[in-house]
């Protein structure tokens, strides 16, 4: 586990940071070469809704980037994409915490390129365009692809990896077994 107190500052001035955080691989278990398309297929991560809740008191905002091109792929919809991220608000809810600041997804396919699919930055544009006092130098990007740290990388954000053997890349700055091991880190 790697220790966070050399790359970022204390607990409190993280509230004047923006955390972007993608969800397969993230918060629910990523499925290999498929997507979660109803919201039996979306579990969550071990610990996932105990990270966000304690996130939620450490970051000012948080603000969710998702690629989900299996709607352009036609094997779901953008209502199947809604009913899935309703198992996750509810999951959110019954715990009684505030849901995501934001939350954007591509539904493009990665060979499109469009802007808004990662590693392309446009989510990240548009959220700053909701929230004009996102500052990109005070913001940390958490995923589990290259495109994700690709992403990051595009605007100079801090990246923190969640191990995903999916993926076998070295381009991050700190990296973590699970989203909960990063929240770890943060709160010791």
């Amino acid at each position: 586990m790697q220790e966070l107190k050399k790359y970022l500052p204390s607990r409190a001035a993280l509230k004047e940071y923006t955390l972007f955080i993608d969800r397969d691989g993230v918060i629910n278990e990523p499925i290999v070469d498929n997507y979660a398309k109803r919201p039996e297929d979306f579990i969550l991560c071990k610990g996932a809704m105990d990270a966000l809740e304690e996130l939620n008191q450490i970051f000012g905002k948080i603000i969710l980037v998702t690629n989900q091109q299996g709607i352009h792929r036609g094997l779901m919809t953008e209502s199947d994409l809604e009913n899935v991220h309703l198992k996750m608000y509810k999951a959110l809810k019954n715990k009684d915490m505030p849901y995501f600041d934001a939350a954007f997804f591509s539904p493009y396919l990665s060979k499109v390129h469009h802007l808004w699919r990662k590693p392309q930055n446009g989510m990240l544009l548009k959220a700053k365009k909701y929230f004009e006092d996102i500052d990109f130098s005070k913001a940390i990007m958490v995923g589990d692809s290259p495109g994700d740290m690709k992403l990051a990388d595009s605007l100079d954000i801090f990246k923190v990896r969640i191990t995903n053997p999916q993926f076998n890349f070295e381009n991050q700055d700190v990296q973590f077994d699970s989203l909960s091991a990063f929240v770890y880190s943060l709160s010791n």
